[in-house]
C-alpha cells in the first residue's frame, strides 16, 4: 500500500482510542494497524515484531509504564511517535525522548491532518537526500554512547557483526564493542547498498570481509566472534561462498 501510512494507538482510555480511531479511519492516507490499553502488553508486541512501525500515538499518563518511558523502549521501532494526552505540562520532556509532536485532547481532524502533513514532508525530504551508508564519502556511522547530546563515530569496515536483541542492535568491531538503540531492520535498509556485509541470522548480519572460516552452520569470524546461518539465509549465504571457492582450472 504505497502510500498509506501504517500507525498503532498506545492508551488505557477506551473512548479515547475510539475517537482517535475514528479519526484515522477518516483519513485515507492512514491505516490503523492495532490499537492497545496495555502499555506493557504494546511493548512486547512492538519489540519482538520484525518491521518498523511508522507511526504510534501514545497517551502520556498510563499505569505500570508511561508514554515517555515506553518512547525511550520503542526508539528504532518506531518511524514517529506523536504523543497525545490531556497534560500539557509534559510538553518539554515529551521532544526529549525525539516526539514528533505533542496533542492535547481531544484530538481534532485538523490535528491530525497537520501531524500527517508534517510527516509526509519529512519522508519526503529523507527519500530525496538519502544516501546508503556504504557509498558516502564518510565511511562511518554514529551512534549515542551514553551522553546526552554526545555521538560517537564507528568505521564501517571495522564492523565484524552486527547482532540484534529486542529492541537494541550490538555493534562488534575490530576495536571494540557498542550498543544502538535501533532495530535490526534499521541496520538493513541503512545497508542494503552495502555488499560487504549479509544477513545470515534474523538476528545476525556480518562482514563478510571478517569471516575466518564457516564450519556447518557457523560462521567464526575476526576476534573469536561466531554467528549461526538460519535456515532461511543459508542457500544465499552457500551461494556467496561457492561463488568464491578456489577452484582448478578444468
Amino acid at each position: 500500500m504505497d502510500g498509506i501510512l501504517q500507525c498503532i494507538i498506545i492508551d488505557d482510555d477506551h473512548e479515547a482510542i475510539n475517537a482517535l480511531s475514528t479519526l484515522i479511519s477518516d483519513h485515507e492516507g492512514l491505516i490503523l494497524q492495532k490499537s492497545f490499553t496495555d502499555p506493557l502488553l504494546a511493548l512486547a508486541e512492538i519489540l519482538d515484531q520484525n518491521e518498523v512501525i511508522e507511526i504510534a500515538f501514545l497517551d502520556i499518563n498510563m499505569p505500570l509504564l508511561s508514554g515517555l518511558e515506553l518512547a525511550k523502549r520503542i526508539q528504532g521501532k518506531v518511524n514517529f511517535v506523536v504523543f497525545v494526552t490531556a497534560f500539557q505540562e509534559y510538553s518539554l520532556k515529551a521532544f526529549e525522548v525525539n516526539a514528533l509532536q505533542y496533542l492535547i485532547k481531544p484530538i481534532t481532524k485538523i490535528n491530525l491532518i497537520d501531524v500527517i502533513s508534517q510527516i509526509n514532508q519529512l519522508k519526503l525530504h529523507q527519500s530525496k537526500n538519502a544516501k546508503p551508508i556504504g557509498n558516502v564519502a564518510d565511511d562511518g556511522i554514529y551512534i549515542l554512547d551514553g551522553v546526552k547530546g554526545q555521538y560517537l563515530r564507528i568505521e564501517i569496515a571495522s564492523i565484524i557483526l552486527f547482532s540484534a536483541e529486542k529492541n537494541q542492535v550490538h555493534i562488534f568491531t575490530e576495536t571494540g564493542d557498542y550498543i544502538a538503540n535501533a532495530g535490526i531492520s534499521k541496520v538493513i535498509a541503512d545497508l542494503k547498498n552495502d555488499q560487504r556485509f549479509m544477513r545470515i541470522h534474523k538476528s545476525h548480519i556480518i562482514n563478510l570481509n571478517a569471516i575466518n572460516k564457516v564450519l556447518a552452520n557457523l560462521v567464526y569470524l575476526h576476534k573469536d566472534y561466531m554467528a549461526p546461518i538460519s535456515p532461511q539465509y543459508r542457500t544465499a549465504f552457500f551461494n556467496y561462498i561457492q561463488q568464491r571457492i578456489l577452484k582448478n582450472r578444468p
